[in-house]
């Protein structure tokens, strides 16, 4: 029997997948595309919203990626039973330049700004189920990173 607890596990594997290096366009890792996103909007995060499939600010370059992670949450919603009436909306936030956590952040693990994630379900009962990650990052520049080999990205 399905529970809206498991609404945790669902937002914690979308944000865990949506850091990682594989989350990539054009062969190039995702977050540092968006972090160019939010450099030339002069703001410091950008808002993805799974259910309606829509980025603020808005731009088609990320189409295909939040299309993606829409697939991801009807596969987990379907994979744990939990009918997709439960589920009102999944936000995924990412804040750049975000202040340094010493907890969160490990000074030098990686280069850039620190930035923050978070996925927020909110349930129909209206309940948030919030999961963040960390990691430090850089502006998308071709000139300073390797593309990935992986096939279509050529």
């Amino acid at each position: 029997m399905a529970r809206r607890k498991e609404l945790g596990s669902i937002a914690s594997g979308i944000i865990g997948s949506f850091n990682s290096r594989n989350n990539d366009i054009d062969g190039y890792w995702a977050i540092g595309k968006l972090y160019n996103l939010v450099v030339q909007h002069e703001i410091k995060a950008v808002f993805v919203d799974l259910r309606t499939k829509e980025i603020t600010p808005p731009s088609n370059n990320f189409d295909l990626m939040i299309t993606n992670y829409h697939n991801m949450l009807n596969r987990l919603l379907v994979k744990h039973n939990i009918p997709s009436e439960w589920v009102i909306s999944v936000k995924i936030s990412v804040v750049f330049e975000a202040e340094y956590e010493n907890k969160h952040h490990y000074w030098r693990s990686a280069l850039g700004n620190p930035c923050n994630l978070k996925c927020d379900i909110l349930d129909d009962n209206g309940r948030h189920h919030v999961t963040y990650a960390y990691n430090n990052c850089m502006p998308h520049d071709p000139s300073k990173e390797s593309q990935s080999c992986r096939v279509g990205n050529l």
